[in-house]
């Protein structure tokens, strides 16, 4: 039983070390991004974004919820048939960063064109199309349901008994640590 105990306790162990350093790369990764950008005088989208899906326009695909991280792709790099986040220039979406299906392509030059996008669930096509610079990457990868843990921290109470409840749990542990301690030493 202790063995499989360990085997659990490295593997998540390893795990989460696993994770952590991807965080790590990804944040590094896209500080680096900034700095060079800033460094070389022009202004880009960041490398990679992240957001969270808040309307069922692309159900079933992502869903209501979901987390998606983007890629910023260089130079008009977008096909028919890629999932992108952009800037709606639409009069109702205006100003707000939505997320479609490319469905056709203008092709102005080498490095602009315009897009007409559609949400999967939707019937008709968006009625604005999308120019090159309005785009701020392509969906590379979805995070199921990872709005809920958003939902969590906006919330100031959720968010101070996330740190409370691990606090609290490091107290008690160390309660019990130093009371089977002087246990063992009265013997």
């Amino acid at each position: 039983m202790k063995k499989t105990y360990n085997y659990i306790y490295a593997f998540l162990r390893f795990f989460l070390i696993l994770i952590l350093f991807f965080i790590c790369s990804f944040f590094i990764l896209y500080i680096f991004d900034l700095f060079f950008n800033v460094y070389s005088g022009k202004y880009q989208n960041p490398m990679f974004g992240f957001y969270i899906i808040v309307t069922p326009s692309m159900v079933p695909t992502i869903n209501v919820n979901d987390g998606i991280v983007i890629k910023r792709v260089n130079h008009d790099g977008y096909n028919i048939g890629d999932i992108i986040s952009f800037d709606s220039s639409d009069l109702v979406f205006n100003g707000l960063t939505v997320t479609h299906r490319i469905v056709d392509k203008e092709i102005i030059s080498n490095d602009k064109s315009f897009y007409t996008t559609k949400g999967d669930n939707n019937y008709i096509n968006d009625p604005s199309k999308v120019s090159t610079d309005s785009i701020y990457g392509k969906v590379i990868f979805i995070i199921p349901k990872m709005g809920y843990i958003r939902k969590v921290f906006s919330s100031p109470i959720n968010y101070f008994i996330c740190l409370l409840v691990p606090a609290l749990l490091f107290v008690i542990y160390e309660i019990i640590r130093t009371t089977i301690f002087l246990l063992y030493i009265k013997k």
